[in-house]
């Protein structure tokens, strides 16, 4: 069935695209009519917004005054002067959104909704491409849901409705819904060209053709291709690729049926950025929830890499070696992430004259996305330093732990019998010595040293020295969503608009997921090093302790395939009564979701040392002596169901003034990760999947000179139950005899249960000013105030005590606690002011300067109460000129964070007892903001 339907999307697509090169013959005749802009389109002469139109959380055209939902939109002009960077960087222009900007990049950022909790990703925002999903699931591990949502000019618009019917209609709708609106062809021909430049080289092309086939018939094609070496300089072209998408649509004579068809092909790779070491002055006591260590940007300093635009990629750790079941095989950190994808969509709707209508819509979706990403270790030291902490805990350890349990064929038996003269193969004598007697009495190695992998040399003891960890992940993805729907229109005490729809999802993947750790030098070109052990005269003695730079080539990972079907049915009933004053939406759904699973993790450590090498000579590598390879096999086939309801009420005092309310409960059934992970089970004591009570008032002005949006709400989330897991290092299957320090990798894994819930409440505040006083002035901003309190919370974690040399002296259990505390990554105050001046009306230039001023209030690392940590509250300013050359050219400069702001998305928390390279302050890990960025287009318009 699934074919039956895809096919005549195929064909219908073929057409617009093989018709494409004639149509842009005849758009750019000189009888092509001039653009209009959407917001033009859809609003006529009405500048504000008491007459546009909204299509998300509705079951028809419904003006966004009138909505029973807080929505707000993005037009397609909107997004021209925003010039945002990634779709979490346009989505932070929404009150009640968090992103963290684009510090990830162009793709794979994270934002949260309304103090629901920090995920990575989407989890509670799925991302609609005209109404439907481009895929089912919006958090699957190592896929955000926007690798394949770009905006180009082929967005007419973005749409985004928080709660209420959201969760009504959509799947996953709990927090928000992000809705991106598709250019379509009129009966006019239009199109259009932009190229942008940046310093950092950044070379993007965006295009788009639409326009008439016919009176019933249109068509729209159009994409982007970009190139750069990413907004952090890697030395190497990071960012490349980009999408194409082509539609028709017809609508009858009378426009009572309309039948849309799109195709979508994305291929693109980015650049991920992740965290880059810091320091701060010297603490003097662990953070407490009481007093938290609070991160200051006066006093912060870089470790290596600079904030602004520093990476820890280079050319020279870009390739790397990793061993597995498959053998051995080179990473490439420029694949980077990289979505191909093909996304065919089908939708018809049919009114009749007796008040009947159907509609429905598919879409099938099918590819690959690769993610390939450097994560940053918060081990950055000296490399003297570094080098010592190696020799203690990764070199002699482990053989001194060899030495008294009598251990054979493992990588500590290689370290030992390569760096020390204790035993030979064959033969053991438990050792009953201390540590120290041990090292002086047999130790051939009597330090390690570090040399540059691109040339042999050695690495000099004040280069900073730091792990990386490679995380590389190759997803096979296909989604079918179909939405069937029938409304009925009648009267009974006011106009009803009743609709009963039902829902259908097929959606799988199959992931390779492997991390390996590796050595790099932490500097403006990073690179990786190997590591030696040396004899007390410096000369390389033993195995290597890397293999190309990785001291562990095969750390993590596993290897999965998920497959999920869902079903929902819904009703909606859109109720307009005291002579149309009053709109009332009520609703339900009910959803369920069968699930199978089948994983096997990286757990068993496997010695992949070739057959033709002797074990601890110098032709060795102890890097391949413990390889994580796919253990046994596990399974899970499990049901889970979902039920929610939203009321909600609208009632207009005028054409200008409307008030609104709402009361629901939405769900959210277990994701790919959650099921990928094991983290559910519908047979477990304990909720298995999430509920929000989500309360909401507020009021809308929308006149000529001032409109404004106020929302007032009061969110309750029930969370499932979690399983926080911890290594059990007093476990006999891991101990050692003392002074011994277990391998803690090798403990066995506790799973425990436990809840974090989330109450949150605040406020939302959206204004735009428009004096006629000033003409063609505009200033739009918004106000965020909130206070998210994390409910229970409490479980167990290890953490590590080591001495002033960095060497693992023990572990010791720590009982946290979040009880209260506000979720990690939230701010309690977010405002946005954007104004702008169309100088035009007033003096007659053709000339639009505008600037945005974004604040960010202060945010915790975590919300445990261990190690506390609270990032600073910071600023962003961005600014521009938008300038009309000719009626069909213009041109656009464009400066992002002009003041060069420094501050962090995200980060770890500060620990005491991790003390900087010089042993006067403590070191961390955190994302910073991009530094000052120009940028510059040109668009022609026809």
């Amino acid at each position: 069935m699934k074919l039956s339907i895809v096919k005549p999307v195929v064909s219908a697509i073929a057409v617009a695209v093989s018709t494409g090169p004639v149509l842009m013959s005849l758009a750019l005749s000189p009888a092509a009519n001039a653009q209009e802009s959407a917001a033009q389109a859809r609003q006529g002469d009405n500048p504000n917004g008491n007459a546009e139109i909204i299509v998300t959380g509705v079951t028809r055209a419904t003006r966004k005054i009138d909505s029973t939902n807080t929505i707000n939109t993005i037009t397609q002009e909107d997004i021209k002067r925003l010039a945002p960077m990634s779709t979490a960087d346009l989505l932070q222009n929404v009150p009640g959104i968090y992103a963290e900007g684009s510090t990830a990049g162009e793709a794979s950022n994270n934002i949260t909704v309304r103090g629901l909790p920090v995920t990575g990703g989407y989890r509670y925002a799925p991302q609609l491409i005209d109404g439907l999903p481009w895929y089912e699931e919006p958090e699957v591990q190592f896929m955000n849901n926007d690798v394949a949502v770009r905006d180009d000019l082929m967005t007419d618009r973005v749409e985004v409705i928080k709660g209420g019917t959201g969760g009504i209609l959509y799947s996953n709708g709990l927090g928000a819904t992000v809705n991106h609106i598709t250019r379509t062809g009129k009966q006019e021909f239009e199109g259009g060209y932009r190229l942008e430049l940046t310093e950092y080289g950044l070379v993007r092309n965006e295009a788009f053709i639409s326009g008439p086939i016919n009176q019933n018939l249109t068509f729209a094609v159009g994409g982007f291709y970009r190139f750069s070496n990413g907004i952090r300089d890697v030395g190497y072209t990071a960012d490349n690729g980009g999408q194409i998408r082509a539609n028709l649509l017809y609508k009858s004579d009378d426009d009572s049926l309309k039948i849309f068809t799109q195709a979508h092909f994305i291929n693109d790779r980015t650049q991920f950025n992740q965290n880059v070491p810091f320091q701060v002055p010297r603490l003097s006591a662990p953070g407490t929830a009481e007093d938290p260590t609070k991160i200051k940007s006066d006093t912060i300093a870089p470790i290596g890499i600079d904030f602004g635009n520093g990476t820890v990629n280079s050319p020279f750790n870009r390739y790397s070696t990793m061993l597995g079941e498959y053998g051995r095989r080179q990473i490439d950190m420029a694949d980077g992430i990289h979505p191909n994808f093909r996304i065919f969509t089908f939708k018809i709707d049919k009114a009749f004259d007796n008040g009947w209508a159907v509609g429905g819509g598919i879409r099938h979706t099918s590819g690959t996305s690769d993610f390939n990403a450097m994560f940053t270790g918060n081990d950055t030291a000296y490399a003297s330093a570094f080098n010592s902490a190696r020799y203690q805990n990764d070199l002699v350890s482990p053989a001194f732990n060899a030495a008294v349990s009598c251990e054979n064929g493992t990588a500590a038996y290689a370290k030992l019998v390569g760096f020390f003269n204790y035993r030979t193969p064959g033969s053991c004598t438990p050792y009953t010595g201390t540590r120290e007697n041990f090292i002086n009495s047999y130790a051939l190695a009597r330090s390690v040293g570090a040399t540059y992998l691109k040339n042999g040399q050695k690495v000099p003891d004040g280069t900073y020295l730091n792990f990386l960890l490679p995380f590389v992940t190759r997803t096979k993805a296909r989604s079918t969503s179909i939405d069937l729907k029938v409304s009925k229109s009648f009267e009974a005490l006011g106009t009803h608009d009743l609709t009963v729809g039902g829902y259908a999802s097929a959606y799988s993947t199959e992931q390779n997921f492997q991390s390996s750790l590796l050595v790099s030098t932490m500097e403006k070109d990073s690179s990786l090093v190997d590591l030696r052990g040396l004899d007390a005269a410096g000369n390389p003695v033993g195995p290597s302790l890397t293999l190309d730079g990785a001291i562990l080539p095969g750390f993590f990972g596993y290897v999965s395939d998920v497959d999920v079907n869902g079903r929902a049915i819904y009703a909606l009933d859109h109720w307009e009564t005291l002579g149309g004053k009053l709109k009332i939406d009520a609703g339900i759904r009910y959803q369920t979701q069968s699930a199978t699973v089948t994983r096997y993790d990286r757990v068993v450590n496997t010695n992949l040392t070739p057959a033709n090498i002797v074990v601890g000579s110098a032709n060795d590598t102890t890097a391949d002596n413990e390889v994580s390879l796919p253990g046994n096999r596990r399974d899970l086939s499990d049901d889970f169901k979902g039920f929610g309801w939203s009321v909600g009420a609208n009632y207009s005092f005028s054409n200008t003034l409307a008030v609104y309310g709402l009361v629901s409960r939405s769900f959210r059934l277990p994701s790919m990760e959650d099921l990928n992970e094991f983290r559910v089970n519908s047979a477990a004591v304990g909720k298995q999947v999430e509920h929000i009570m989500q309360y909401e008032g507020g009021l809308r002005y929308y006149d000529r000179q001032f409109d404004a949006q106020l929302a007032l709400f009061y969110n309750k989330f029930d969370p499932r139950q979690q399983i926080n897991e911890y290594r059990n290092f007093t476990d006999p299957s891991c101990a050692v005899p003392a002074p011994g320090v277990p391998n803690i990798n090798a403990c066995p894994l506790v799973r425990q249960l436990y809840q974090r819930g989330i109450k949150n409440k605040g406020m939302e505040l959206s204004m735009a000013l428009r004096p006629n006083a000033i003409p063609g002035f505009e200033l739009r901003g918004s106000l965020v105030l909130q206070d998210p309190k994390v409910t229970d919370a409490n479980y167990t974690i290890v953490n590590a005590s080591t001495n002033p040399s960095g060497v693992v002296t023990a572990y010791n259990f720590v009982e946290v606690g979040e009880n209260g505390r506000r979720p990690r990554r939230l701010a309690n105050m977010m405002v946005n002011i954007q104004p702008s001046w169309d100088l035009k009306p007033l003096t007659g230039l053709p000339v639009r300067p505008y600037a945005k001023f974004t604040y960010f209030g202060n945010r915790y690392s975590e919300s445990a109460d261990f190690n506390v940590t609270l990032y600073p509250a910071y600023y962003h300013i961005d600014a521009g000129v938008m300038v009309d050359v000719t009626s069909r050219l213009s041109a656009q400069f464009h400066v992002s964070n002009i003041t060069n702001q420094l501050s962090f998305t995200e980060g770890d928390p500060i620990f005491f007892d991790l003390l900087g390279p010089n042993g006067d302050t403590n070191r961390g890990v955190g994302r910073p903001l991009f530094g000052r960025i120009v940028r510059g287009s040109l668009t022609y318009s026809f």
